[in-house]
């Protein structure tokens, strides 16, 4: 991965120009140029400077320019770089319009009543894709396996059988148990535990887990050439620096500090990757951290949502975001707007599934299933992801959690569809299991 090529601090950069003989130049360029270029986008001074300008100044001028209406419209946040510099973020009309999507489809209803969907809906409808994050944010960090093999560890309980599988699962478990502290300010402790549960029996050292770094020795590399992309602050301030990070993360905004709730949650992801605080395990669990924020916000569509799917289909341009931070004056502009895109993207996926899934199951019981309303809306779904295979079987355990009922209600559910003949049961372990018969599809069309 190429590291962006860095601009002049802008200290520097207003030196340079001064020296060329016209210092009341400078005066002119403040205000010239907008934050963004005339196709609205917010560049970094490595691809900026490849631009053919039509306006007379040279790439330098229209930099500073640039870099300068940036500075005022910065808005700085508590948390600094290596150079104790503060981080700072503009929020240009792209990033603005991808929150307002993220306002509008995360949280609340998606849609219109009563076509809309309610948060009640989501594990109704997307129980199934919470195993899709875990796996692409395993995925990025190197794990190998398969998605069915993700669904089958997390969903029918099948044992890991490698390190790979374990990254897998633990990671889905890391996501169960931030969602269960959402309703909690962030600690410390709290990161150390997601980072223990992520990183369980999968380190070298099985001490390093949940447990920040020793030393200095860990860096990101680029593993093609060795060279050093990242080298995180040191290990002794990192204790100081997540204090920070939690303090941020807990923060009630005064008026005029607001910090969009998406951009929060991407900023604390940033900075836990950024900080590096474990010897391995940082991405998983600063991904982690970025979903209990937006959970915490009420934006209860994220939990459903995968955006390390879309990060894992390119994630040359994830690691170009952080660089790109890093290399221009610790703009965290460059990598919200990478998010803003990933999460929109993941979003966007979610819905179109949501519609299809809707329209499938509405057809489903409309041509099958509703003639004489004889089945209830769980027994429909259950029904119809087993006509379509998407489901190998199921126990009374997984039907009462994904549809939220009593257990009085899913074991009536399931009971009624084994004497109807539609599903077998047999017990497994200390559970019994329920398997749709093979000519399910063939009986149910013969009612």
């Amino acid at each position: 991965m190429r590291i962006p090529e860095r601009p002049l601090p802008i200290a520097e950069l207003t030196k340079k120009l001064a020296g060329q003989g016209n210092p009341g130049r400078l005066v002119t360029l403040f205000g010239r140029k907008k934050i963004v270029d005339e196709k609205g986008r917010y560049l970094h001074w490595d691809e900026f400077r490849r631009k053919v300008s039509n306006d007379g100044l040279s790439p330098d001028e229209a930099w500073f320019a640039t870099r300068t209406a940036r500075i005022a419209a910065a808005q700085f946040v508590p948390l600094v770089d290596t150079t104790q510099r503060r981080f700072s973020f503009c929020e240009p009309p792209s990033l603005r319009a991808a929150l307002q999507f993220a306002d509008l489809h995360a949280g609340g209803m998606l849609g219109t009543a009563p076509q809309g969907l309610i948060q009640a809906d989501g594990s109704r409808y997307f129980a199934r894709s919470l195993a899709e994050e875990p796996f692409a944010s395993s995925f990025i960090e190197g794990a190998a396996t398969t998605r069915q093999r993700a669904k089958q560890l997390i969903f029918d309980k099948r044992p890991p059988r490698t390190r790979d599988e374990l990254m897998v699962l633990n990671n889905y478990r890391g996501m169960e148990f931030v969602k269960t502290i959402t309703t909690e300010p962030l600690t410390i402790e709290a990161i150390l535990e997601t980072h223990r549960i992520i990183t369980k029996d999968t380190l070298d050292d099985p001490d390093d887990a949940g447990r920040v770094r020793q030393a200095d020795d860990v860096q990101v590399v680029d593993e093609t050439n060795n060279e050093i992309l990242h080298q995180p602050p040191p290990y002794a301030t990192l204790r100081q620096r997540l204090q920070k990070l939690c303090d941020f993360a807990n923060a009630i905004d005064a008026p005029g500090d607001f910090v969009h709730p998406i951009v929060r949650a991407m900023i604390l992801h940033f900075a836990l990757a950024y900080d590096h605080p474990f010897v391995d395990g940082n991405g998983r669990t600063a991904r982690a951290v970025f979903y209990w924020s937006a959970l915490r916000s009420n934006y209860w569509l994220i939990e459903y949502v995968s955006i390390s799917s879309v990060i894992a289909e390119s994630k040359t341009a994830y690691g170009q975001a952080f660089l790109k931070t890093e290399t221009d004056e610790s703009d965290l502009t460059y990598f919200l707007l990478h998010q803003a895109e990933a999460l929109k993207t993941a979003v966007e996926r979610l819905l179109q599934y949501a519609q299809r899934k809707r329209e499938e199951i509405v057809a489903f019981e409309r041509r099958v299933l509703d003639d004489e309303g004889e089945f209830n809306k769980r027994q429909t779904m259950l029904l119809h992801d087993a006509v379509r295979n998407r489901v190998a079987s199921t126990t009374i355990s997984e039907h009462e959690k994904q549809h939220k009922v009593s257990r009085l209600t899913a074991r009536s559910d399931l009971e009624e569809l084994v004497k109807l003949g539609f599903f077998k049961k047999r017990m497994k372990g200390r559970a019994n299991q329920y398997t749709p018969v093979r000519d399910l599809a063939a009986r149910l069309a013969a009612r």
